[in-house]
């Protein structure tokens, strides 16, 4: 079995965390992704490496990716990057492997959304790209997703939603006990204007007499992005940048609130975010966008407040209520850790994973 990524770095959450790991407890397993060494092995798992290229060059490493996979000489490939539809037909009616095609977002609607190109031609190539990607994928031995929403939209024969739920091993079971102090923000993920960074900011300064804290954990999507809110960071207002994603459960230790408040693009309000789960995992109370699918997790696991993430008002009332009612933050940490534990952990989906993989 090969984990194949053009675009991830190796220690990926979903890439090496889950789909990686949970393989190698059945099969023998490789991963193929981004990272700094050409080979080492982690877990028992081997790693081969890629050098980090932007999306128009990834072509290049498709030589180094053929090699490998004549090397390991896996029975099946399972592969994470849209860059690699057209290879993947090379592994299967070439090679004569198995492929599985692991859609991590929704594409044709994120590359509409992302403007790679002036209008009219994103909303063509957002087109252009979804034939492609469907055509391709009947082609294919499997398809996973990561929602229902993505899994209608693909027409093949085998398919299953796999949802990115973290695994419940990595979050410490106690949290930090002082809860009447400051009042502990976060925000873990991808930092970017459209995941509704710069509202965030300007709530917390709007409310700066107020004893809290902010804590902006990711990296940016560009270094200007990140330049422009580094002008923010003062005692109250912390941006961290990228760290390991093994420091994440520690952070989270000590949080109270945790936000994913992205603006109302078309790919986000159908997505799961990561961090959302989380939170939840890690006990901490949670402030959302109010889209339909979070709004019915976060309403019936009572974890947290939904808020327009366009008003910078509505974010700063969600703060005003967790500060003013500490025992709501406990409370709503709580009920979201039970869901987490009853409904949004990894280990119901490895099921379900296996069962796939078992049918192939």
């Amino acid at each position: 079995m090969l984990v194949l990524s053009s675009a991830h770095p190796w220690d990926d959450e979903r890439v090496f965390g889950k789909i990686t790991k949970s393989l190698s407890k059945k099969y023998e397993t490789a991963l193929c992704a981004v990272a700094d060494k050409q080979f080492f092995e982690v877990d028992r798992v081997k790693i081969f490496g890629l050098p980090k290229l932007p999306r128009l060059k990834r072509y290049k490493n498709y030589l180094r990716i053929i090699r490998i996979i004549n090397e390991f000489k896996p029975d099946i490939i399972h592969f994470h990057d849209p860059d690699l539809l057209v290879l993947s037909l090379y592994f299967k009616f070439f090679l004569k492997k198995k492929v599985i095609y692991d859609v991590h977002e929704d594409y044709p609607l994120a590359f509409k959304d992302r403007r790679y190109f002036p209008e009219p031609f994103s909303t063509m190539f957002s087109i252009f790209f979804n034939l492609v990607e469907k055509t391709i994928s009947r082609l294919l031995d499997g398809v996973v997703t990561v929602t229902e929403d993505i899994y209608s939209k693909f027409k093949c024969k085998n398919k299953e939603v796999i949802k990115n739920y973290p695994v419940a091993e990595t979050f410490f079971k106690e949290k930090d006990s002082d809860i009447y102090g400051t009042l502990n923000l976060i925000y873990i993920g991808s930092v970017s204007q459209s995941r509704g960074i710069t509202n965030l900011i300007l709530a917390v300064r709007s409310l700066h007499e107020l004893d809290i804290r902010l804590d902006i954990v990711g990296p940016a999507e560009n270094q200007k992005y990140f330049e422009e809110i580094k002008k923010y960071e003062d005692e109250k207002i912390k941006i961290w940048g990228r760290v390991p994603k093994i420091d994440i459960p520690g952070i989270l230790k000590s949080a109270h609130v945790g936000f994913v408040t992205l603006l109302p693009l078309l790919r986000y309000k159908t997505s799961l975010p990561l961090k959302l789960f989380e939170y939840m995992a890690a006990k901490v109370a949670v402030v959302a966008s109010d889209f339909e699918l979070w709004r019915k997790i976060i309403e019936e696991s009572d974890c947290g407040i939904l808020v327009d993430p366009t008003d910078i008002q509505s974010i700063c009332q969600a703060i005003l209520f967790f500060y003013n009612n500490r025992d709501q933050v406990i409370k709503k940490g709580l009920n979201g850790h039970k869901a987490f534990m009853e409904k949004y952990n990894w280990a119901k989906e490895e099921k379900s994973f296996f069962n796939f993989m078992k049918e192939l």
